[in-house]
């Protein structure tokens, strides 16, 4: 039987992102950095015997190419994600099972080899996604800090520049926009067929929207090279054009995009940045997209950014044996640390404590003016993450617990991740644990009063990362009972090896039937794509087909005979065919799926359902009953192996 390739995939780009996600068997840096994100975390599980395994040509040839990985519970498991913002607020964000998140990521390689990109042509535009494809990099760190490069590069050349944000970016990209610019900018077109599943994967993936799953390069990939390609291209013309411009560079990472300028004449360039802007917004437009004109505006070359000076700062320094370690380890930040807490308990205690003021509490507790370009941001991190010496004090550890106690777990939202593994990272002394005692017994507090919000789960789950989710009760009493979902996640993929659960939910008497038939593999993806939609009449007409083309193959092995697909779609020879093998007459359940199917508008004229109220209840039982039929036969089929 010739398998169609329907996700088109190839093995080449299969192996590649199973290299690049898969490696943390043997690269202790990667593994230590996807510890730290919960949907790169069960990556963390796996041994060397499952990368071989998951990234051989068996298990691609069986699972990928064929499409059968799309028939596994545990694939397309989903849940959501709790992902914050800068600003404090939260991403509208996916979490995926490791399987199906590599399928995302694998999707993105096969584009990426076959898509050539316009901005290419125009060497004053340059483009920067989280991660890099062509370099095997699966995290974003080094790419940003290209871009910040490159930014701070051009600030040295070119006096002004207009920095532009977009609103809701990711969730306005179209999908019909997107399959026309990928089909009409690859090398080598996808089928038809391949299309279609590359865009329901990807509405899968994103549960309707464009996918915003964390740390996927092939979602950032997607966003910024393909989808914002023409538009960046389009935007350099026009400048080209502008009177007063002798010179411009665009340098973007995903919808952040620097404009740098400079002007043949002196001037403050306000009616370019004026022009520019409404050009852009226009462009935008075009794509669905909306220019974020409070995140918009027009600044000078020494404006730019205090991160990405530290950034390209770093990148010289290191060279030189990395300067901010030097700088570190030369000083005791232990009195810092305090100061910060100490900041942190006034501002609290006389409610002017926000997002801005807390940065600013960083800031005035970490910077030093002794070392230029350096962040108070970026020595707190350091400290938090790197220097756990610094924290491991008495007082600290008293501070910590104190401000918890007396000041409650809301001071903590103002940065949960950062504060959780600052507490974490508390260690020996007479108050062992004391502050991680406070910590834990707030949210036991919060939860048993039934007021656990985002922020506490956020901090749950940090703890929980830090802690290889080990701790039962946390698990049990706050993600269980608050967020079920992200529980199945956790006990799946995270407290075990993801493949045990895949392999737990492939059922090898299923593919001997199926033998490979893709055909039943893309009826059955599609009807749960529309399923997990909500779009019952869809399901319903995908999953009535798929019943049909499996009764025909179970029939072909059954009776070793070829597939025949017009011998099982009539009422009466499915109620033969199924009472010969389950010994029980389901002639009316049959009878009343037949007669469904006649009234759904997607099949039929008549479109009887449409004046129905309760067709959502209808279909739901009969694609339960009609399942039911099937785990039947299968079930007494592998009794007579």
């Amino acid at each position: 039987m010739v398998v169609e390739n329907f996700t088109g995939i190839s093995y080449e780009s299969w192996k590649e992102t199973c290299d690049m996600y898969l490696s943390t068997v043997t690269d202790i840096s990667l593994r230590r950095s996807f510890a730290m994100y919960l949907q790169l975390y069960p990556f963390t599980r796996i041994t060397s015997v499952d990368k071989t395994i998951i990234s051989s040509k068996g298990f691609y040839d069986n699972f990928i190419k064929s499409g059968a990985i799309f028939h596994n519970d545990s694939v397309l498991k989903r849940s959501n994600n709790f992902i914050l913002k800068n600003n404090g607020g939260f991403r509208d964000a996916q979490l995926l099972s490791p399987l199906m998140f590599l399928i995302l990521q694998a999707i993105g390689v096969e584009i990426c080899k076959r898509y050539r990109q316009k901005r290419e042509t125009d060497e004053n535009i340059v483009a920067f996604y989280a991660g890099n494809f062509l370099d095997h990099k699966s995290l974003y760190k080094s790419q940003y800090q290209e871009f910040s490069k490159w930014n701070n590069y051009y600030a040295e050349e070119y006096p002004y520049f207009i920095k532009t944000d977009l609103s809701d970016y990711f969730s306005n990209i179209k999908f019909d926009k997107l399959l026309n610019l990928i089909n009409n900018n690859v090398q080598a077109k996808f089928t038809p067929i391949q299309q279609k599943t590359i865009i329901d994967i990807l509405n899968y993936c994103g549960d309707g929207k464009f996918p915003l799953v964390q740390n996927s390069t092939a979602s950032s990939f997607l966003a910024t090279i393909v989808y914002l390609d023409i538009i960046d291209v389009k935007l350099g013309n026009f400048i080209k054009k502008l009177p007063n411009i002798e010179a411009y560079k665009l340098i973007r990472y995903v919808d952040d995009l620097y404009i740098w300028l400079k002007p043949k004449t002196e001037s403050n360039l306000n009616q370019e940045y004026n022009d520019i802007r409404a050009e852009y917004s226009s462009i935008l437009n075009s794509y669905g997209l909306t220019l974020n004109t409070k995140k918009t505006g027009l600044y000078t070359g020494s404006d730019i950014d205090e991160k990405l000076k530290w950034s390209i700062y770093n990148d010289v320094v290191n060279e030189q044996g990395n300067a901010v370690e030097m700088y570190l380890d030369n000083k005791n930040w232990t009195e810092n640390v305090n100061k910060f807490i100490t900041s942190l308990f006034e501002k609290k205690f006389d409610s002017t404590l926000t997002k801005e003021s807390f940065q600013k509490v960083i800031n005035n507790s970490f910077k030093s003016d002794d070392i230029v370009g350096i962040s108070g941001d970026e020595i707190f991190k350091r400290i938090i993450y790197d220097h756990s010496e610094y924290l491991q004090d008495d007082f600290v550890i008293e501070n910590m617990s104190s401000l918890l106690v007396r000041q409650g777990i809301s001071t903590f939202y103002m940065s949960p991740q950062i504060l959780t593994t600052m507490v974490l990272n508390t260690s020996p002394g007479k108050n062992k644990n004391i502050a991680v005692k406070s910590l834990l017994n707030q949210l036991f507090i919060r939860n048993k009063n039934q007021v656990i919000n985002r922020y506490d789960i956020v901090i749950a789950l940090q703890y929980l990362l830090n802690t290889g989710f080990s701790h039962y009760d946390l698990k049990e009493k706050i993600i269980n009972r608050n967020e079920h979902n992200l529980y199945l996640y956790i006990k799946k993929f995270c407290c075990q090896n993801f493949l045990i659960d895949f392999k737990k939910h492939n059922d090898y008497t299923h593919f001997k039937i199926i033998n490979g038939d893709w055909k039943k593999y893309y009826l059955y993806f599609n009807y749960y794509v529309e399923i997990s939609k909500k779009q019952y009449m869809e399901a319903y007409a995908y999953f009535k087909t798929y019943f049909d083309r499996m009764t025909a193959l179970i029939a072909a092995y059954k009776n070793n005979k070829k597939l025949n697909v017009n011998k099982y779609f009539k009422t009466k020879q499915l109620e033969k065919f199924y009472k010969t093998i389950i010994g029980k007459n389901v002639g009316k359940t049959l009878e009343k799926a037949g007669k469904l199917r006649n009234k759904n508008p997607l099949v039929h004229s008549s479109m009887e359902m449409v004046d129905w109220s309760d067709w959502t209840e209808i279909i739901n039982k009969m694609i339960n009953d009609l399942n039911k039929i099937l785990q039947e036969t299968l079930t007494e089929l592998k009794q007579n192996l």
